[in-house]
């Protein structure tokens, strides 16, 4: 009995440290050599894990400074053989590059029928063209989208990679992460604008808010994108995060780039018909009249946030703001007094000057009797007469001021996105 209490007890201590192991998330991109900035391989890592989740097989993306004097194949199975990567079968593409040698080397576990000898022969000439040329994760993200194509082709007609039988680009639609609610985060402030009380309020604000109006309202801030456009990385931002709520993926993304003092709002599902373009213009305007360029971010994004409560609150009558009903602002009218007032003024001012200017050769006369010639005015009778009269109605043409509602285009997972931006 001692023996059996005594296993037992040793097995329970070894699954209260083996649990913390298996709870740890599973990455697909591990940059040891720092090749990405932080944002770049957060959007990366979510693109191929997306990519796993939707094909049963892990595309895996190591960066190392050094391989010292090992050899990469030996240093690529310790990954593999060391790690739980592979799904079913152990189905695995890996990538593996020294970054001190410029080198890489691609590898595959498993039943890997998509991606075959020709694929990865393609994909290394892809590589040798882009990666270590001056963007790297341009050369990584173009990599993630040629396995995407490979396993999209491969599901769509049963043949792997060959010359002419590449179906087009814009056939294939990447894969994106499910919604996933206790791991989202609606702000991510990346760029560190915020302190922590302030980012923390900021983010319950947009928490009550996303759940009132059941659209996600997110703020993300980075250093910068690389040369990506702030259309494309804030699209990919929301698509590949999981974000959007209901299956047409409701939900609008503000992207703060300090780098270029880019602001880009991207819009999604129900978001795209309440963010008109005029809309996302005026949002713009108020974002830097609120202290977006002078520095004072958290003013800027909890009044990003209150404006989001009106534009979903006008938006639920049916008629968004659009470009004949923009909202007013204690700063448009009063401008738009003072330039009124001021104006009367002016204009006053020059009318009774021509008119006192006319009468500079008039000189003033002592009795009324001196402003009539004698003997110019006899009246001997007087009558008036109504006869009739004619009035001619014409209709009165109104003016359109046309245009208005919501652009779109498609994004990089193929989904329909509204949106606009402009510097600050």
């Amino acid at each position: 009995m001692k023996k059996i209490t005594c296993m037992l007890a040793a097995l329970a201590l070894a699954l209260v440290f083996a649990l913390p192991a298996l709870a740890a998330p599973k990455t697909m991109l591990m940059d040891e050599a720092g090749l990405l900035s932080f944002s770049e391989a957060i959007a990366l890592d979510l693109k191929l894990m997306a990519l796993a989740e939707k094909y049963q097989c892990d595309t895996v993306v190591v960066t190392v400074e050094s391989a010292g004097g090992a050899v990469l194949k030996k240093l690529m199975d310790e990954r593999y053989y060391g790690s739980d990567y592979g799904q079913d079968g152990r189905d695995c593409l890996m990538l593996m590059i020294d970054k001190e040698k410029q080198s890489w080397r691609l590898a595959t576990w498993g039943d890997m029928e998509a991606i075959d000898g020709a694929g990865l022969e393609f994909l290394n000439q892809r590589l040798y063209d882009d990666l270590f040329e001056g963007d790297d994760y341009a050369a990584l993200n173009t990599f993630a989208d040629w396995c995407e194509r490979f396993h999209a082709q491969y599901v769509q007609i049963g043949v792997p990679y060959r010359e002419g039988f590449m179906p087009p680009l814009d056939s294939v639609v990447p894969a994106v992460l499910a919604r996933d609610p206790d791991s989202l985060s609606l702000l991510v402030d990346e760029a560190n604008l915020l302190g922590g009380a302030e980012a923390a309020a900021l983010e319950a604000k947009l928490q009550e808010l996303s759940d009132k109006w059941d659209n996600d309202i997110v703020i993300v801030t980075v250093n910068t994108i690389g040369k990506a456009t702030p259309m494309d990385f804030a699209d990919d931002w929301f698509d590949y995060g999981g974000y959007g709520r209901g299956e047409n993926y409701d939900g609008v993304l503000l992207l703060i780039n300090m780098d270029e003092r880019d602001w880009w709002i991207s819009t999604c599902g129900y978001s795209i018909f309440a963010f008109t373009d005029a809309g996302i213009e005026f949002l713009g305007k108020r974002l830097i009249a609120d202290g977006l360029s002078d520095g004072d971010y958290a003013t800027a994004f909890d009044g990003f946030a209150d404006w989001c409560d009106k534009f979903f609150e006008r938006a639920e009558t049916g008629k968004p703001f659009d470009k004949s009903s923009l909202p007013k602002t204690f700063g448009d009218v009063g401008a738009l007094m003072i330039f009124a007032f001021g104006g009367g003024i002016v204009i006053a001012w020059i009318v009774t000057k021509g008119m006192k200017g006319k009468l500079k050769t008039v000189q003033k006369k002592q009795a009324a009797a001196d402003y009539v010639r004698p003997g110019s005015l006899q009246v001997v009778y007087a009558n008036e007469q109504f006869l009739y009269k004619n009035v001619v109605r014409k209709k009165k043409e109104t003016s359109s001021s046309g245009g208005g509602g919501s652009s779109a285009h498609r994004s990089s997972s193929g989904r329909s996105h509204g949106g606009g931006g402009g510097k600050f």
